[in-house]
């Protein structure tokens, strides 16, 4: 029929039908327009990344670590250079090179066969030696597809006699990775696991470097795209004197005993010597994986650093506090005297002087220098609890030092309140007395203890220890310097630190600390302890300081604990006469181990705290 013929409602019927189809039409065309633009303006970088992701596969370079030095600038740590052979299968078909390879090299046989199988990049070796190296690179105008990298693994050139201060690295564990995968890590990753290697681990560990290669559709690699070569990590110096370190190593060993000993500069916190025994190898943690379980079945507990996780009675060196206390309180005077008969009994418990027929009398000075506990037992209950609670907050006993490697403890430096938390039951007067000759619930480490003994030294300034003086890059430039941190300026007059340095000297110089004696031309101020230990033979204590000249700080000050080694005046002041030795005269050497030989004629020798 006629268009025009139609009736209006037909036609009406007809364009709407047109309508309806033009929208039905036109629809998927706007839609497919606004995927192209979404696809190709908003997601067009997301896609291009992807596909190139797909075409290349990356191949992870590792950075060498940042080099370690002790104050002098000698290397303690740093990277030995491994060399990797790698074969890349599709850069030549031919089995002549395989042949060639597996004449060299061939535990290698079965990768080689595999590595063309799936014509993927494979590693022959991870530490080849010179003599086959060179015999490959001479090969390389007929093998085609050898290359050779080098990779860095950590190294730790005194084995063990840094253990604890520089820590270790090895491989990220699970639950590390997924940590720090974001941060650019990857799952064989090497990390700082304790230590310095830990604390400073963001400075040492570099950046690491790629080679991209091309792939096909199955994955194979065709061809190299770019390579990124890695970058060194940042360079770290200790205060440690590598000297002394390893000299107060020797003699802690050849206690044939588990302790610690630690040196600080009094002038401004600098930690000089960290040794802690027994101690472990920390190049076994990057490859010898018995060894490591070997470690951590030891009853000795190699990894356990004792001069900031170890804790113990303070022994006959805290008299020194008590001494600080008595006479800012004005609870009594220098010239105070009591009668020592070799026991002090109150109510049903009697406490013992080492000296068993007793001291006689006994003022504070000779109280100090023949460490009487009698004398000290008294001085106890005039200061009362509170005072020693006191003064070893202000000196930093009970808390973390804040040192700059991790795991630190706090000690306990005991109060009323403390007790009845812990323990629910009063305070008692023979608790005090036991706080006052450094026994009973008061513990602390050897490096508070060292920390005390700098304060004592520098009259009065309790700074925060550090190990680390600085960093540098590559090219030498410092990034980060250590200023000192004055933790506490004590406000004890100055006649009380003259009167205790006194007393200090005329115990090494007549005491029981005579076994550190120098001269008088070198003098040390010093203090004996000896810990009672619930689980075998006491612990030997010795802290000193020195050399004590007019209007200077002395510049070393020393704390050392000998795990069950009796008396702190037989077994401990003798290593600190040696560290000293050397100390102030370095050109003197002497390799002969003196310690030794005389510990036994020490022990009965020098009797007494």
């Amino acid at each position: 029929m006629e268009w025009t013929n139609s009736s209006y409602i037909i036609r009406k019927k007809v364009q709407q039908t047109f309508s309806l189809l033009k929208y039905i039409f036109i629809f998927p065309v706007v839609i497919l327009y606004l995927l192209i633009i979404y696809f190709q303006i908003f997601r067009g970088q997301y896609y291009y990344n992807l596909a190139e992701k797909n075409r290349s596969r990356t191949f992870i370079k590792f950075s060498p670590r940042g080099i370690i030095y002790d104050s002098n600038g000698i290397v303690l740590a740093d990277n030995r250079a491994w060399m990797r052979v790698y074969y890349y299968p599709f850069i030549d078909q031919r089995i002549t090179p395989i042949q060639k390879i597996i004449e060299i090299l061939p535990e290698s046989k079965k990768l080689l066969f595999q590595a063309m199988k799936t014509q993927k990049v494979i590693s022959l070796s991870k530490n080849i030696s010179r003599e086959k190296l060179f015999e490959l690179l001479s090969l390389r105008h007929k093998i085609n597809g050898i290359e050779v990298d080098v990779e860095y693994r950590r190294r730790y050139i005194y084995d063990e006699i840094f253990a604890h201060v520089i820590g270790y690295v090895s491989e990220l564990n699970q639950k590390e990775y997924l940590k720090l995968k974001d941060q650019g890590y990857y799952f064989n990753d090497l990390v700082g696991k304790s230590g310095i290697e830990k604390t400073y681990e963001n400075y040492l560990r570099g950046e690491h470097g790629a080679l991209v290669m091309e792939v096909d559709a199955h994955g194979i690699p065709t061809k190299v795209l770019r390579e990124l070569r890695p970058i060194s990590g940042n360079n770290i110096h200790l205060t440690i004197d590598s000297k002394l370190q390893i000299l107060a190593h020797k003699l802690l060993v050849n206690t044939q005993k588990n302790g610690a000993v630690v040196g600080v500069d009094p002038r401004n916190g600098a930690i000089k010597i960290m040794v802690s025994c027994k101690d472990f190898n920390p190049n076994t943690f990057i490859t010898e994986i018995d060894e490591r379980r070997k470690y951590l079945n030891d009853k000795n507990l190699p990894l356990f650093n004792r001069c900031i996780q170890g804790v113990y009675p303070p022994g006959s060196t805290y008299k020194i506090l008590a001494t600080i206390a008595a006479l800012s309180e004005d609870r009594v005077s220098k010239n105070w005297s009591v009668t020592c008969t070799g026991q002090f009994k109150f109510g049903d418990k009697i406490f013992k002087c080492w000296e068993k027929k007793g001291h006689g009398s006994m003022d504070m000075l000779n109280a100090i220098k023949n460490s009487c506990n009698v004398y000290f037992c008294n001085l106890a209950l005039k200061l009362g609890i509170e005072n020693f609670e006191k003064y070893s907050a202000l000196f930093g006993f009970g808390n973390k030092t804040n040192i700059d490697i991790p795991s630190e403890v706090s000690g306990v430096s005991p109060s009323r309140e403390w007790k009845e938390k812990n323990f629910n039951s009063p305070w008692f007067d023979g608790d005090t007395i036991n706080i006052g000759i450094g026994q009973g619930y008061i513990s602390v480490t050897p490096l508070q203890l060292a920390m005390f003994t700098a304060t004592i030294a520098n009259k009065g300034i309790l700074y925060e220890p550090f190990i680390v003086s600085k960093i540098t890059d590559q090219n030498k430039n410092i990034i980060y310097k250590k200023e000192p941190v004055k933790k506490n300026i004590l406000k004890i007059k100055s006649e009380i630190f003259e009167f205790v340095e006194h007393s200090m000297i005329e115990v090494v110089r007549s005491g029981t600390g005579r076994a550190a004696f120098l001269g008088n031309e070198i003098l040390l101020a010093g203090k004996t302890g000896t810990a009672q230990n619930p689980h075998g033979n006491d612990h030997a204590l010795f802290i000193c300081y020195g050399p004590i000249k007019e209007n200077t700080i002395p510049t070393l000050a020393l704390a050392i604990v000998i795990e069950h080694g009796l008396r702190g005046g037989a077994v401990a002041a003798p290593i600190a006469r040696e560290i000293f030795k050397q100390y102030l005269s370095p050109e003197e050497k002497d390799d002969k181990d003196i310690f030794i030989e005389n510990y036994k004629s020490l022990e009965e020798t020098y009797v007494g705290d």
